[in-house]
């Protein structure tokens, strides 16, 4: 069964059955020849030695490979490694991802899964193709007074240190048929098994001759080579000392600080081991740490380097508090408050769904509460989710930028939690520690959940990262019940302060009821409910119901995502026109699935409805959500689309829907933007430009204007057929407006002098919008003009100029055009087009007439029928 495994897991070090002989060896270097082990004891521990590692192989599993691929955690890393393949090469060929995750799977299922799998090995029933049946300990006498003891023994090789004594705590008596002074000490063999498999990392793991078959990668190949190298240990004092049979190279060095950072993990393992004999009263070992393991330089010593030297150059942060505060406060997220209470619901959120897909259950209710008492002001963030037990709240809690949600050990606990249903809000582990742009007094209490209420723990930041936190003991008052976590912050500030939670000294309503509003708009998204109240009391009422804007009416939605600015005098009457639009023109945006990513509408403005007394009108904006929480807002659309995070800090998010879909909706958006009763030409044009932004060809909307009134992609043709020669001028150059006939005037920027274009002149937008990040969807450039040569500064390069254009730009539709109507290529117009500007002594700017028989200079660019 041991030789079955390098089957399995070809890329580990050696596991079969001269690793399992060796473990005696290391086993009588640690302990010494006159360590107190009897008969029965070292049949146990034989036992143990030749369990610990057999269930890395197929084999030792009843039904081989399928017995994997049914354990719950398979399609959790199967989907878990696909995710990761699509995140970092989304064009790889989706069947090879699934096979390659699939395999990557089945070892890393192994891999978890074989100290335990070894357990069960004793009392397992083998059959042979013969259909007869074996046990790998066949005596059932000794099978039934030690096979569950070797079994657990075996398994116990996975443990912390910290478990064994919990798991051995009492010393097996003598079987009836053996002497009396053969008891079994357990804990004393678990500690010699787990030791002597640890400081077996010698050449006899990795044969020469295998590594030239195998050819690991990685952090494999790097395990193989410096385990390779190294010598059998020997015994000098209490320390042992590892040799190699050759200097690493600077093209080894990570191998060889892979072999110091092994050699630390043994040191340590031997100080801990050590410890808790001395504290059960057990025999000590007589290795008792490593030599080196203290010191790269010293290390050197024994294991050399060759043409480098051994200083450890990892990054390192000293100053944690600095860091901490920097990075998990204001200096990442802003001067923005409210951003804290997003990360704790977010938090809050992913642990209700959590449990829900795990356990099942229908409570997912997040509630916040904000109160007063003694003239402190509290806010406080609570759950029903999965919780968390004493171990977790500390290591989750005090380790800055690590997100357990996809460990190992979370993975293992809750295999559920990965694939396509749960995907957690927090992902880069440093959400919690905005908590302290709220105040420096925080609470924490968790419980497990399924665990009973006496293992409520309490974490509490006195003065927030200034000092240590203090684990206290929990009072039956304050415990918990079928698990859930609360966060309690004493606010700093009061919240009505323009530093305070609500930003703001203006009392419009209560703190509460302003803290209420605001609570909407940033948890109108989410998919769990969202509870509320104004003190600490145990009641509350739901204020975001789950996924309730999906099915939410146009004015209730709007009425939700836009409460501020309806209770805003300045704001309010600009967004009750809007609110109309809003609910003529919204539409759902569906993902391939059916799921509802998005409802909003495409603004283009709204020229004519300002009232008189209103001369500021603000461009109005979409919130895009992520987890069901506002991260960011995308101008000139209102509404709200679930999107994906740019950034660590989730303030910079676009949504997630694909490109083809946002294409769509704004094909459609445009369509009932030409066609509403509130459309200008202003309004019009300012659409065209949104949807060419997303690179949709919308052509009946405006391109540009000329002095007779406006060019759309569908009459471009006709009117340059007039021309020998056009004038393109960018629109930031000068002042366009419209009369009550809609015609277009112009006036100088500089001095507000109404000007009279030249016919063969169109005022375009050269400045174009891209509405996508780059990472997500590129700014398309023109190929035809790639070859634009070397760029010298000052000096303008029109093939480059051309090469920027987007397809659905006016310059290219202009250009696409003359090429067309002039019968020449586009090369060779963008090639003879002029740059007509102000460069040093000379001037070539456009001289055009005003209509006080002046003159104003404005910059153009041409090009000209050949």
């Amino acid at each position: 069964m041991a030789g079955e495994i390098s089957l399995s897991m070809p890329m580990f070090t050696d596991h079969s059955i001269v690793h399992i002989d060796s473990l005696w060896d290391t086993a009588s270097l640690i302990i010494g020849e006159k360590f107190p082990i009897n008969p029965a004891e070292a049949f146990v521990l034989g036992g143990a030695f030749l369990l610990h590692d057999l269930g890395m192989g197929l084999v030792a599993f009843p039904d081989g490979v399928e017995s994997i691929r049914n354990d719950p955690l398979f399609d959790t890393f199967v989907e878990a490694s696909i995710d990761r393949s699509r995140r970092s090469s989304p064009g790889l060929d989706q069947e090879a991802v699934r096979s390659d995750a699939e395999d990557e799977a089945i070892v890393t299922v192994l891999r978890l899964r074989h100290a335990r799998q070894a357990e069960r090995l004793v009392s397992q029933q083998f059959t042979t193709s013969n259909k007869e049946t074996f046990r790998l300990l066949e005596n059932t006498e000794l099978r039934s007074a030690f096979g569950p003891l070797i079994g657990r023994i075996a398994h116990s090789h996975w443990f912390d240190v910290d478990e064994l004594q919990a798991t051995f705590p009492n010393v097996l008596g003598s079987h009836p048929s053996h002497p009396p002074s053969w008891e079994v000490d357990s804990l004393k063999l678990a500690c010699i098994l787990r030791l002597a498999d640890a400081i077996h990392i010698d050449s006899r793991r990795a044969p020469t001759y295998l590594h030239a078959f195998r050819k690991p990668t990685g952090i494999s190949r790097d395990h193989w080579y410096f385990q390779e190298r190294l010598t059998r240990p020997r015994l000098e004092g209490d320390r042992l000392i590892y040799t190699a049979t050759q200097p690493f190279s600077a093209e080894d060095a990570q191998a060889w600080w892979l072999a110091y950072e092994t050699l630390q993990m043994i040191d340590g393992e031997l100080h801990r081991v050590d410890a808790l004999c001395v504290d059960s009263n057990r025999p000590r070992f007589l290795a008792q740490a490593v030599a080196g393991a203290d010191s790269p330089r010293r290390l050197a010593n024994f294991i050399e380097p060759s043409g480098w030297d051994p200083v450890d150059a990892r990054v390192r942060v000293t100053q944690v508090e600095s860091v901490v505060s920097n990075l998990g406060g204001r200096e990442l997220y802003g001067n923005s408050p409210m951003v804290a209470i997003r990360e704790l619901v977010s938090n809050a959120a992913d642990s209700v769904r959590a449990r829900q897909l795990q356990f099942g259950g229908s409570e997912n209710d997040v509630v916040v509460r904000i109160w007063e008492s003694d003239g402190q002001h509290w806010i406080s963030v609570s759950d029903h989710g999965i919780g968390m037990d004493q171990s977790r709240i500390v290591s989750s809690l005090t380790d800055f930028g690590n997100s357990g949600w996809m460990s190992a050990q979370t993975l293992t606990e809750y295999p559920k939690l990965v694939g396509k249903e749960y995907r957690s809000t927090g992902r880069f582990g440093i959400g919690f520690f905005s908590v302290f742009m709220l105040g420096s007094h925080v609470e924490v209490r968790s419980l497990k959940a399924l665990e009973a209420a006496d293992k409520t723990s309490k974490l509490v930041f006195e003065n927030g990262l200034a000092s240590r936190p203090v684990l206290h003991r929990v009072d039956p008052d304050d415990y918990m019940f079928g698990g859930g976590t609360e966060v309690r912050v004493r606010l700093d500030l009061d919240p009505l302060t323009r530093k305070g939670l609500l930003g703001t000294e203006t009392l419009r309503n209560s703190r509460a009821e302003m803290f209420e509003s605001r609570l909407r708009h940033l948890c109108a998204l989410t998919d769990v409910n969202i509870g509320f109240a104004d003190s600490s009391e145990d009641n509350y009422r739901v204020i975001v119901s789950a996924d309730q804007w999906k099915t939410a009416s146009a004015g209730h939605l709007f009425k939700m995502i836009y409460a501020d600015e309806l209770e805003n005098p300045l704001t309010a009457p600009m967004y009750r026109e809007y609110e109309h639009l809003f609910e003529r023109n919204l539409r759902n945006i569906i993902d391939e699935r059916g799921d509802v990513i998005g409802r909003a509408i495409l603004i283009a403005g709204f020229d004519d409805v300002t009232t008189s007394d209103i001369w500021w009108w603000p461009t109005p904006r979409a919130g895009v959500y992520v987890g069901g929480m506002y991260a960011d807002s995308i101008w000139s659309v209102m509404g709200v689309f679930v999107g994906e995070p740019q950034k660590a800090d989730r303030n910079s998010a676009f949504p997630s829907a694909s490109i083809e879909t946002l294409r769509s909706w704004v094909a459609q958006q445009v369509t009932l933007i030409d066609g509403d009763a509130y459309a200008t030409i202003p309004t019009r044009y300012r659409a065209a430009q949104l949807a060419r932004s997303v690179g949709v060809e919308v052509p009946t909307l405006p391109m540009g204007y000329t002095h007779s009134g406006e060019v759309t992609p569908a009459t471009v043709d006709a009117w340059v057929e007039t021309q020998d020669s056009i004038l393109i001028f960018n629109d930031i150059e000068m002042l366009a407006f419209h009369n009550d006939d809609g015609s277009p005037f112009f006036l100088d920027k500089v001095r507000g002098r109404e000007l009279t274009l030249p016919t063969n002149a169109i005022v375009v937008d050269l400045y174009n919008l891209w509405f996508f990040p780059e990472d997500v969807a590129p700014r398309p450039t023109d190929s035809r003009f790639s070859e634009y040569g070397e760029l010298i500064d000052g000096v303008w390069n029109p093939k480059h100029w051309w090469y920027t254009q987007e397809p659905y730009s006016a310059a290219r539709f202009l250009i696409e055009s003359a090429s067309r109507v002039w019968n020449c290529s586009v090369v060779s117009l963008g090639e003879s087009s002029k740059r007509l500007e102000l460069h040093g002594n000379t001037d070539s700017r456009v001289d055009i007439r005003c209509a006080d028989g002046s003159f104003a200079k404005i910059e153009a660019y041409m090009i000209t029928r050949s």
